[in-house]
C-alpha cells in the first residue's frame, strides 16, 4: 500500500513538475516572439522600430542600420519628442466629477486627422538630420525591404 501511494505522488510530482516547466518554457517564447513581433509605433515609444503594425517596414527600424552618429541620434530623438509634446492627450476630457464626452471625440478626431501629418513631419526633418551618403544607403535599405516583402507575398 505504502509503495502504491509513493508511485502514485511520484507520477503526480512529476506530471506537475513536466506541466510547470513546459507552461515556463510557452510564456518564455511568447515573450520572445513578443520582443521580436513589436508592433508600437517608435514615436509613443521613443524608440526606432522596426515593423509597423501591418507587417510593414518602418522607416525609423532602417535608420538603425544607417551608423548614426550620437549626435544624429540626439536630433532625432528631440524631433520625435516634440512631436509628442504636441499630442493633446486625452486626459483633457476627464475631470473628477465626470467625463466630457464632446472633448474627447474632438481630442481623438483631431489626432487621427493630425496623425499622418505629424508623422511626415518627423520623417521629414529625421531624414534633413541624415548625411548623402546616408541617405543614399537609406533608399538602397528601403528598396531591398521592399523586394524581400515582395517576395514573400
Amino acid at each position: 500500500m505504502k509503495i502504491k501511494n509513493k508511485i502514485v505522488s511520484g507520477l503526480v510530482l512529476a506530471s506537475l513538475l513536466s506541466g510547470g516547466l513546459y507552461a515556463a518554457n510557452g510564456e518564455m517564447d511568447k515573450k520572445e516572439n513578443m520582443r521580436k513581433n513589436d508592433s508600437s509605433c517608435m514615436m509613443h515609444k521613443g524608440k526606432f522600430e522596426n515593423k509597423n503594425h501591418r507587417g510593414e517596414f518602418h522607416i525609423f527600424g532602417i535608420f538603425k542600420e544607417l551608423n548614426l552618429t550620437a549626435e544624429q541620434d540626439e536630433k532625432i530623438k528631440k524631433i520625435i519628442e516634440d512631436s509628442r509634446k504636441n499630442e493633446k492627450s486625452l486626459n483633457e476630457a476627464f475631470t473628477k466629477d465626470g467625463f466630457d464626452k464632446a472633448k474627447y471625440i474632438q481630442i481623438m478626431s483631431e489626432k487621427r486627422d493630425n496623425m499622418l501629418k505629424s508623422k511626415a513631419e518627423v520623417i521629414e526633418k529625421s531624414y534633413a538630420v541624415l548625411t548623402d551618403k546616408q541617405k543614399e544607403q537609406l533608399k538602397v535599405l528601403m528598396d531591398l525591404r521592399k523586394e524581400k516583402m515582395d517576395k514573400r507575398l
